[in-house]
């Protein structure tokens, strides 16, 4: 007690404060950092929208029955509410399941089956999107309609696991031979592809086969690759369909049928 008392006495006489020779206060400084390790990290991607098309790079929920296994030539067609075979009308029939609506490949593939089906009225061409039936309409009427093709929508993908089709692996997606397939479809034909609906999946096989009028496989198969596209001659080949065919639509009676659509108010043009 006398030794502090001297020695703030001899500080006081050296014109020192008192408390010069004090250790700095460190337990409000130690409270304040353990307060700060203990308060939660701001998150900065909290406020950062993730774009819609994204969710379609998500893994799918499974389809409601397991993934069969793809028919083959000679065997009968799967059949169920949603896709009937053979076909009611009792025509040949030739069916295309799309990646989703938005792939370029897909695009490709229903502009084709168009063409076909305004050719060959004899036949029967459908074709299977598992996107929403809002999306799938939108996507549809951006290339200009359906015409002929009847579109049966299967967003639970029930349809396509019936017909083996189900997720497909990181390669078949995204090998490098596909973007090039890609870019080239681009450049070459103006089709790279549109907005992309979260109701699609980029992950889903497609594929295309052809069945006669008693729902008999005559040809056709799983796609390989995203970028594998049917060839659709073949699949009307193999049903008996010829340059020559009885059922050829001429190209005046195509443009008799865009004059009768335009009628009826199918087809906006725009000035």
């Amino acid at each position: 007690m006398f030794a502090k008392l001297t020695t703030r006495i001899a500080l006081k006489k050296a014109g020192i404060p008192s408390n010069a020779l004090s250790l700095p206060d460190t337990k409000g400084a130690n409270k304040d950092l353990s307060n700060a390790a203990l308060s939660p990290i701001a998150n900065p991607f909290a406020n950062v929208s993730i774009p819609v098309s994204w969710k379609s790079w998500a893994t799918p929920a499974p389809p409601p029955i397991e993934v069969a296994e793809a028919p083959v030539w000679g065997t009968r067609a799967p059949s169920s509410n949603k896709l009937r075979m053979p076909a009611d009308d009792g025509r040949p029939t030739v069916v295309v399941f799309l990646r989703h609506a938005g792939c370029p490949f897909a695009e490709k593939t229903f502009l084709e089956l168009r063409r076909l089906a305004n050719k060959y009225t004899r036949l029967n061409f459908i074709a299977v999107s598992h996107s929403s039936k809002q999306a799938t309409d939108k996507w549809v009427t951006a290339m200009g309609g359906a015409w002929s093709v009847s579109v049966v929508i299967d967003e639970e993908r029930e349809i396509y696991a019936s017909w083996g089709l189900g997720v497909s692996t990181t390669y078949h997606l995204l090998n490098p031979w596909t973007q090039v397939a890609r870019n080239k479809l681009g450049k070459e034909e103006g089709i790279w592809g549109r907005d992309v609906d979260p109701s699609g999946n980029r992950w889903q096989v497609g594929g295309a086969w052809a069945m006669d009028e008693l729902g008999n496989i005559r040809w056709g198969a799983a796609n390989k690759t995203a970028d594998d596209l049917p060839d659709l001659v073949e699949a009307c080949k193999s049903l008996g369909a010829a340059q020559n065919d009885i059922g050829a639509v001429s190209e005046s009676d195509i443009f008799k049928q865009i004059k009768a659509r335009i009628r009826h108010g199918d087809f906006v043009i725009k000035q």
